[in-house]
C-alpha cells in the first residue's frame, strides 16, 4: 500500500522536464507538444528508479499511461503486462482528470464519466478494475 502511496503522489513528476507553455496550455496541442508530454513518464524513471526505497513506487510514475489494449505509452505495454499498481492508478487518475476542470478541458457530467469508463474498460482500462470501480461509482462510494 505505502507503494501504491508513493507512486501516485509522485505520478506526474516527470513533468518537471515539461516547458510551461506546454504544460498549461489551453487549446489542443500539436504532434510534437504531444511527443514532449509524452516524454514526462521516461523522465520519472529516471529520477525515481536509481532511490532503493521507490523500487517498486515508480511502476505508478512509469506505466500509468499505458493502455489495457496496448495502445498507451511509454512502452506500448498491454493487458497484465501493465504493473497491477499503475492499472489501478490509470482508473484514478482518468477519474480524477475528467471531473474537474482543466486548462483544456471542463469537468465532465459524472453520468458521461461513467459512460466513457464503461467504452474503455478493455481498451484503456483493465475490465476487472473497472467493473469493480463502476460498482463503487454506482454505490456512491466514489
Amino acid at each position: 500500500m505505502e507503494d501504491i502511496r508513493s507512486g501516485s503522489i509522485l505520478h506526474d513528476i516527470g513533468k518537471i522536464s515539461i516547458p510551461d507553455e506546454v504544460l498549461h496550455k489551453k487549446g489542443k496541442l500539436t504532434p510534437e507538444e504531444r511527443r514532449i508530454i509524452e516524454t514526462h513518464p521516461e523522465t520519472a524513471y529516471k529520477l525515481l528508479s536509481p532511490i532503493p526505497f521507490l523500487k517498486k513506487a515508480v511502476e505508478i510514475p512509469y506505466s500509468h499511461h499505458e493502455k489495457w489494449d496496448g495502445t498507451g505509452y511509454p512502452q506500448g505495454l498491454k493487458g497484465e503486462e501493465i504493473p497491477l499498481s499503475a492499472r489501478i492508478f490509470a482508473i484514478a487518475d482518468v477519474w480524477d482528470a475528467l471531473s474537474h476542470d482543466r486548462p483544456y478541458n471542463k469537468a465532465w457530467e459524472r453520468e458521461k464519466i461513467i459512460e466513457y469508463f464503461k467504452e474503455q474498460s478493455g481498451k484503456h482500462f483493465d475490465p476487472k478494475i473497472a467493473r469493480v470501480f463502476l460498482a463503487m461509482v454506482e454505490k456512491g462510494e466514489i
